[in-house]
């Protein structure tokens, strides 16, 4: 770990200069508009998995900390794609697909008892996500608990 000037551990902040240059690299050779959206979501993903291990923070949107909505937010962010910021208004995008229909880099929104939740789905009944203190962002499968909370799949990438 680094250590700043006070005394604090960067920990995550050393991803930092990688992200930023995956961000870099990546935004403006594909946009979601283009014909070779698989380019696109393979992106989406490896950032989305290079997240993993950075500490849940409630309203977090950096690699200080996620909460899942921004961590959703912060992903597609990297690539230029502005997403609204809280889970519930993820729910609302359009572009929804079935769950069998559903291809890595598509939104998962859960409606849990309190509280809405996103993920990115990661195909194979897997998907990452920021769950809730003193989780960190971690993948997992999607069954159980989680199948039966899926609300909508969001394919903001679209098919093709």
């Amino acid at each position: 770990m680094i250590t700043t000037t006070a005394g604090r551990r960067a920990g995550p902040r050393r991803w930092l200069p990688l992200l930023w240059l995956l961000c870099a690299v990546s935004a403006p050779s594909v946009d979601a508009r283009t014909p070779d959206r698989d380019v696109l979501r393979r992106q989406v993903v490896f950032l989305a998995r290079s997240l993993v291990g950075i500490p849940y923070v409630y309203g977090g949107t950096d690699i200080d900390g996620f909460d899942c909505s921004g961590l959703v937010h912060y992903v597609y962010d990297c690539f230029g794609i502005r997403l609204p910021r809280s889970a519930r208004e993820q729910a609302r995008l359009p572009h929804k697909v079935r769950l069998r229909s559903a291809r890595a880099g598509d939104i998962l929104v859960f409606r849990l008892k309190r509280a809405w939740h996103s993920a990115i789905f990661l195909g194979g009944r897997r998907f990452v996500h920021a769950p809730s203190a003193p989780g960190r962002v971690r993948v997992e499968e999607l069954g159980g608990y989680w199948l039966s909370r899926l609300e909508a799949v969001v394919s903001i990438l679209g098919r093709g």
